[in-house]
């Protein structure tokens, strides 16, 4: 658990030093230097995460095969990257280190779009690295392509916008859902959006959840599977979205940025409400990890909404409320020992698949 709470510690004693006026490219350096710790932590770890077994089962499976063979097997995105660990001879940290980089990057970029970025960066910690990154292997690579579709679209970047999203979906189908939601809530001119977006939105989902229903969310569906704790971690982006849709008034940001808030917010909220009407809560709660960005953007930005006279008070405040979410998931959830203890390959695991 202690490489954990280190990894928390680190952007959390930075949020608390860093005042609200500081000029953001003075921390860039280690920001970085934590992206890349990040990166190395997800990337590095052994026998870590709820999906670990699933990527060298696969692999080992279609060993030998073509490029084309991956890319059908799986979502094609993802596919490639394995094939690409399948003929390099490295072991499975040689995929999990790509993704991680991936997503290390997009949760950098996002955080540092954001007033405070390492409180941002704080709240990310406890469930969107520790859990999600290390435990859903290619939704955290398609969400941190989200991230980055995010960015382009409060920047009213159509292009970074679609780009991203298209590689989004390639790494995992669930997240061409949100296009449609990003279409209507974003300030990009909606004819562009049509235009481009339009085509690759239809020939995505013709190609990709039709074909793929049977793995992805319809399948939870149908099976009707039920994931533990659910409802808590659909709560988790419940309660940024009522503060933001409450008191957006007191939110200084830009016009594009109160546009993605409000339509992330209220995507949030219906969440809640497909979570009490679904049959399976596993369906609702991989759909909803794609909203985890709200927690950043909303209780990032708290402390300069609500802090006139104790902005220090409220970044503490946000900070002892993620560091009791991640103790609390770590010693209570009932899956955390796929997770605990934190353990690095060993050099003898450097070449060769091996689980």
């Amino acid at each position: 658990m202690i490489p954990y709470i280190i990894l928390f510690i680190i952007p959390a004693i930075a949020a608390v030093g860093q005042p609200p006026s500081a000029p953001k490219r003075q921390g860039r350096g280690p920001f970085v230097f934590f992206g890349v710790m990040v990166a190395m932590m997800i990337g590095f770890r052994w026998q870590v995460g709820g999906d670990w077994t699933w990527d060298t089962r696969r692999i080992l499976a279609l060993e030998g095969g073509s490029l084309s063979q991956f890319m059908s097997s799986v979502d094609p995105g993802y596919g490639a990257l394995m094939w690409l660990t399948s003929i390099s001879g490295f072991n499975i940290w040689f995929l999990h280190l790509i993704g991680g980089s991936i997503f290390a990057y997009g949760l950098g970029a996002f955080c540092l779009r954001e007033p405070h970025p390492w409180l941002a960066m704080t709240v990310a910690v406890p469930y969107l690295i520790i859990v999600v990154s290390m435990g859903y292997d290619r939704q955290a690579v398609a969400i941190g392509f989200v991230m980055l579709a995010m960015i382009g679209m409060r920047e009213l970047n159509l292009r970074r916008f679609v780009i991203s999203m298209v590689l989004a979906t390639s790494m995992h189908v669930t997240s061409l859902s949100l296009m449609p939601v990003f279409a209507i809530g974003s300030k990009i001119k909606k004819l562009w959006l049509i235009v481009i977006g339009g085509p690759i939105f239809a020939v995505g989902y013709y190609y990709l959840l039709q074909q793929k229903a049977d793995t992805s969310v319809s399948g939870y569906i149908q099976t009707g599977y039920s994931s533990s704790g659910a409802g808590i971690r659909i709560a988790m982006n419940a309660i940024p979205a009522i503060i933001f849709l409450l008191f957006r008034k007191r939110f200084v940001m830009s016009e594009g940025d109160k546009v993605f808030g409000i339509g992330l917010s209220l995507l949030a909220m219906a969440f809640v409400v497909a979570l009490i009407a679904s049959p399976s809560s596993t369906a609702v709660d991989r759909m909803a990890l794609y909203v985890i960005p709200l927690q950043m953007f909303v209780l990032g930005r708290l402390p300069g909404a609500f802090g006139k006279g104790s902005y220090q008070g409220l970044v503490l405040g946000v900070i002892i409320y993620s560091f009791v979410i991640m103790l609390v998931w770590l010693i209570f959830a009932e899956n955390a020992n796929s997770w605990v203890p934190y353990s690095v390959f060993s050099p003898d695991r450097l070449f060769g698949l091996s689980m």
